[in-house]
């Protein structure tokens, strides 16, 4: 049965993507059964500053980069050369402004022991940029092995020196803890960018450019085309900036009105762990899928975009959206059937599992959102999917305030602002993409491609019943074949549902 070279490209990115996670998910076990849920908590509030501070280096110009390439390789080859130097002078300087505030950003979050964990993290800032602006070159020019090894190059070793150090680190206290762990990022780093560099001379995967084309490629860094990637990767920026910027708030707005709730510090931090640092590792796993298919249709869309080929934007981008629907809705019914057996396989506990039911809904509204967003930028439309995630921002910090103050509502407060976060970009990206592309986001097609797992409740009681049948007592056991049985059979629809598209 031959499938569609997008869909072969779809399923390699999605097999790197989940070692990846797997690896991460892995280590994460150990991890935070040595830290529990305060440590995983402290973990996530160092992160968040992180997070929100590598956006704001690395800005749109990865995916930038990557757009620029798949139209012109040669042209997104000069681009990259040009802002080698600059970004490694920026990511230099911000490791270390970062290094020197660490004290400042402390005591804002409200535990002066932070400043150990955040000052350990900041050397991935020197790094980390040059790294992913090199990867949205090789996006460009869909040499997408070079990329999935060197992330797995970097998962392997992150986790390594995580839980290394960690361990080591343990006997000097949590936050030393946490630091040795944070730390991984830097590690990580350095060896994949050594691979990637090593590659780049090895296999002249790319060369420096001739004397004779300094002039065309002052003129390309110069001209109207350097504003028109300027103002691209401006407007990514501020549209990628907009999740870590939630996260930051959310570790600045959540533990401290858990504890206006009546929780003390302690346990405001633990709870957070247990939503931010534990529950949300399960429940977006799944959206590895859609982001690798976002990852691997976005060079074809914008090529399709760009080349007038209208038909053919319109077919595909309705394939990934099916495609991202069928799986996010399946995924969502796995996490909210199997929350306590998987927060419990995960973390050894059931601490997660509660908040693992009320975030079941993010494969479905995060991997659309994610789809549709791409779908935006290929087309040239930047602004739209900044101007949905400000108005989602707006609506989960209001959510996350007024709703977590109050006593017994945490988890569900937390919760519904993360779903409001989602599903309000997503909503705006939808209407912008059917204003602009009619035919696209067909919601007839949506709900008939949905038809399918209308079966899967129904399918579990027995599928439970027979297992028990056979002398499989343990329900963790049972949970696991039952999560096995439902991915295996969704993932085969999907192939046999478009295996002539």
């Amino acid at each position: 049965m031959p499938l569609p070279s997008f869909l072969k490209q779809t399923v390699l990115r999605t097999g790197i993507i989940f070692l990846v996670k797997a690896i991460g998910l892995t280590v994460r076990i150990p991890l935070f059964r040595l830290l529990g849920s305060e440590g995983a908590g402290i973990y996530q509030m160092v992160y968040s500053i992180f997070g929100f501070a590598l956006t704001l280096i690395v800005g749109g110009f990865p995916t930038s980069l990557a757009l620029m390439t798949a139209k012109n390789p040669a042209r997104g080859l000069q681009f990259f050369n040009r802002l080698f130097v600059p970004f490694i002078v920026l990511g230099v300087c911000s490791g270390s402004i970062g290094f020197a505030a660490a004290p400042y950003l402390a005591h804002v979050l409200g535990d002066s022991r932070l400043t150990f964990p955040i000052r350990c993290i900041t050397p991935a800032l020197a790094i980390i940029p040059l790294l992913q602006l090199y990867r949205g070159f090789l996006q460009g020019i869909e040499s997408y092995m070079q990329i999935s090894a060197s992330e797995l190059i970097e998962q392997a070793v992150r986790a390594g020196t995580m839980l290394l150090l960690a361990v080591l680190w343990i006997k000097y206290g949590m936050h030393a803890a946490v630091g040795g762990a944070v730390f991984g990022a830097f590690t990580g780093g350095v060896i994949a960018l050594c691979f990637l560099w090593g590659l780049r001379y090895r296999k002249k995967t790319t060369s420096a450019l001739n004397l004779d084309e300094t002039s065309t490629l002052r003129r390309s860094m110069l001209g109207p085309e350097a504003f028109l990637f300027m103002k691209s990767s401006l407007a990514i920026m501020l549209t990628r900036l907009i999740s870590p910027t939630s996260d930051l708030l959310d570790a600045l707005i959540i533990p401290r009105r858990l504890q206006i709730a009546g929780l003390s510090h302690a346990g405001a931090v633990a709870v957070f762990g247990e939503i931010f640092g534990m529950a949300s590792i399960i429940v977006y796993l799944p959206t590895i899928v859609t982001a690798a298919l976002s990852y691997t249709m976005a060079s074809k869309l914008s090529a399709s975009w760009q080349n007038d080929k209208r038909d053919d934007f319109k077919e595909r981008s309705n394939l990934c959206l099916e495609i991202g629907w069928l799986w996010g809705i399946s995924s969502a019914m796995i996490l909210l059937f199997h929350a306590d057996e998987l927060s419990k396989l995960v973390f050894g506990n059931e601490d997660a599992a509660e908040a693992i039911r009320w975030m079941s809904f993010a494969p479905i509204v995060a991997g659309m959102r994610e789809l549709t967003t791409t779908m935006l930028w290929t087309i040239d439309q930047k602004k739209a999917p900044l101007t949905g995630s400000l108005l989602g921002l707006v609506c989960s910090a209001v959510a996350a305030y007024c709703l977590t103050a109050i006593p017994g509502f945490g988890y569900a407060g937390a919760a519904i602002g993360i779903f409001l976060f989602e599903l309000v970009p997503l909503l705006w990206n939808a209407l912008v993409l059917r204003k602009h592309c009619k035919g696209v986001l067909s919601i007839g097609r949506l709900l008939r491609a949905s038809l399918f797992l209308v079966l899967i409740p129904f399918l579990h009681t027995p599928l439970d019943v027979f297992l028990v049948h056979i002398g499989l007592e343990s329900s963790v056991i049972r949970s696991i074949v039952s999560l096995l049985f439902f991915t295996v059979n969704i993932g085969l629809y999907i192939l046999y549902r478009y295996r002539k598209k």
